[in-house]
């Protein structure tokens, strides 16, 4: 009878294992999608249920002892803060047609904001543009309105000049959005596009975000829907729209969502504030797949000695 032949298996050798081991492993981990931080000169983040980027507004309150230094700044994280606010008008509150000047806190200098930024890389500083309201000369304060100017080309022409000063003097890296009173929008897009796009285009900034809440989503689902791609993150205000517990949080911010790239938007929380605070704002973050997280403001939570900061940094950091 004949013999049978065998089919002849390759030896296995016993490293074999350990190497398809090892390739599996680096399969799964290119599979977690790489976001790029603007700006950072290519270097990449891993994502998997949350980033690295902490967005920390400062200035708003125009406390007049606030100090860059004051920040507790991990190594481990990206910061961009938002200094607040620009605004498109004089110290007696009269429209400029877009001649912004700073009127955040005085001592943040334009030194003081060089040197914090030569001695922290991780940090990127923007300029906000416009807030609720704005600290008068007399003591008051007024409502920070959007206006239709009479020429959009006007307008954007004069921005981009007086943003362009700002970002030179202070060492900005980009410009954040947070027009929040809407007595009219129709040239709200065409002015705030236009903007964004030529700093970007002219390599003026390399960061540009907006800050809706829900009173004004639709008017920034139109601008994001028309300039997207120039916007980089969504610091949308979750603690302006009552949300009382996890699931309300989670359900809204899926819904958001659904008016932005998910993957440009930031959950947030108001420090000593409105909305969920504390280990419930945490424990809502831990269930979202996040870029990071927004913060207003860190003059808030210089008292409770940045308590806010710390927890957010420690979620973080894991």
């Amino acid at each position: 009878m004949a013999q049978r032949r065998g089919i002849q298996l390759p030896r296995v050798s016993a490293m074999q294992p350990v190497l398809l081991m090892i390739l599996c492993m680096m399969a799964i981990n290119a599979a977690y999608a790489l976001r790029q931080f603007p700006g950072a000169g290519g270097r990449a983040l891993l994502q998997s249920s949350h980033g690295n980027l902490i967005v920390d507004y400062i200035g708003a309150s125009g406390a007049s002892d606030l100090q860059f230094t004051d920040l507790p700044i991990s190594a481990s994280l990206q910061y961009i803060l938002p200094l607040s606010f620009a605004i498109d008008a004089d110290a007696s509150g009269n429209t400029q047609n877009g001649n912004f000047n700073a009127f955040w806190a005085s001592n943040l200098t334009p030194q003081s904001a060089q040197s914090f930024k030569q001695s922290n890389p991780n940090v990127k500083l923007l300029v906000s543009l416009a807030g609720f309201s704005q600290f008068l000369s007399d003591g008051t304060t007024r409502n920070v309105d959007w206006y239709d100017p009479p020429s959009t080309d006007t307008w954007i022409s004069n921005a981009v000049s007086s943003i362009s000063n700002l970002v030179t003097q202070y060492s900005l890296d980009g410009v954040d959005v947070d027009y929040e009173n809407f007595p009219t929008s129709a040239t709200f897009t065409t002015c705030i596009g236009g903007l964004i796009s030529q700093l970007k285009s002219s390599g003026t900034i390399s960061i540009a975000s907006i800050a809706p809440f829900g009173a004004t989503i639709s008017i920034y689902a139109d601008l994001f829907a028309n300039f997207g791609s120039s916007i980089d993150y969504v610091n949308y205000q979750f603690y302006a729209d009552g949300l009382a517990s996890q699931s309300d949080f989670i359900s809204r911010y899926n819904t958001v969502a659904g008016s932005f790239d998910a993957s440009k938007l930031l959950p947030s929380v108001e420090a000593a504030g409105r909305g969920l605070q504390g280990s419930d704002f945490i424990g809502a973050a831990q269930q979202l797949t996040i870029p990071g997280i927004m913060i207003f403001n860190v003059d808030n939570d210089k008292g409770s000695g940045f308590s806010t900061e710390q927890a957010v940094a420690s979620f973080l950091s894991t």
